[in-house]
């Protein structure tokens, strides 16, 4: 039976056209829910009650708990086992907590079966130790980075160019106090993961960035990642303000009272107290436009750092801005 190391278990493909990349992950569906491998799904051969009875059990008796637990894990696997839908054509990876007795169990299995089957070596642990020794070096890429004012069109920008790095996306949030319009943000190990995953992917590339700063929300940029974007070549998005309300407008027009409420709470010490005031008003008479312009006027042009830059390029129309941005970076 196969055992890579996390390097060599990522770079694994599954053969042939119609194969579908298969990464198991036994964990119990809590350490799943916290942060895994992206991409990868739970078949937990213990659930959360279940392990938590089988660790109990092992401080006073390792035996007695090894084989409960492998009574557990054959019931759970037998349950499961009828509804994998995979074919030998499939490389299975399965992975688990250390990679011990849950993923060698169904690795065991599976192989038996006729499957073929790869086990991460160390488990989930060692997954992690690579994650962070990897965004602990400076990315190999080349960065673009995008600047302006809120509203000019930078996520959208970085939404229809292929090779982007879109921060926001992966952290769930904006970064500013009316930034976490996207809901929960993920765990800080899962931001990482899917951070790693992405700069895997975009290796050797010139890659588009915006210009984020280090915190969003309560996860922090890793300061390789943040250092790379900083000191490159940097083009600055300008649009009406006419067209940055609106832009504004599409990710906030559905924000309700308490989000917005909380949100201004945050902003006060930071804005005129009659234009606070004003923006509160406006909301309140479902004047969100209004609300949009006087935040951006009065806060966040205010507010936010000017960034200096080496191009200027126009984003009212982004299809444009980008064939643009496409000539700039093919000077580099």
């Amino acid at each position: 039976m196969q055992i890579l190391n996390p390097q060599e278990f990522l770079q694994i493909q599954s053969s042939g056209a119609s194969s579908a990349e298969v990464i198991i992950d036994v964990r119990s569906p809590s350490e799943f829910a916290h942060s895994h491998i992206p991409g990868a799904q739970n078949l937990p051969v213990l659930s959360d009650e279940e392990r938590a009875q089988v660790g109990t059990l092992y401080k006073h008796n390792p035996f007695e708990a090894k084989l409960l637990g492998a009574s557990l894990i054959c019931q759970n696997i037998a349950h499961f086992l009828p509804t994998l839908g995979l074919t030998p054509a499939h490389i299975i990876r399965i992975y688990c907590a250390r990679g011990g007795m849950r993923s060698l169990s169904l690795q065991t299995i599976l192989t038996n079966i006729g499957y073929r089957t790869i086990r991460l070596q160390n488990g989930y642990k060692a997954y992690r130790k690579y994650v962070l020794e990897y965004l602990a070096k400076a990315p190999n890429m080349r960065f673009f980075t995008l600047t302006g004012p809120t509203g000019s069109g930078k996520s959208e920008l970085l939404a229809l160019y292929e090779d982007s790095l879109d921060i926001e996306s992966l952290a769930k949030h904006c970064g500013s106090s009316f930034g976490a319009i996207y809901g929960a943000q993920p765990s800080v190990a899962m931001f990482e993961n899917t951070l790693c995953a992405r700069l895997k992917e975009l290796e050797k590339k010139k890659v588009l960035v915006e210009c984020e700063s280090k915190k969003l929300g309560r996860l922090i940029v890793p300061k390789s990642l943040y250092d790379a974007y900083q000191c490159v070549p940097k083009i600055y998005l300008h649009t009406s303000m006419e067209l940055r309300v609106e832009r504004i407008l599409r990710y906030y027009q559905h924000i309700d009272e308490v989000f917005f409420t909380q949100a201004m709470q945050k902003i006060a010490p930071f804005m005129q107290k009659s234009f606070w005031l004003e923006a509160k008003e406006a909301f309140a008479r479902d004047n969100k436009y209004k609300v949009a312009q006087i935040l951006l006027e009065q806060y966040y042009d205010k507010v936010y750092k000017k960034e200096a830059y080496t191009h200027r390029v126009d984003s009212s129309d982004l299809h444009e801005a980008l064939e643009q941005v496409r000539e700039i970076m093919a000077r580099y």
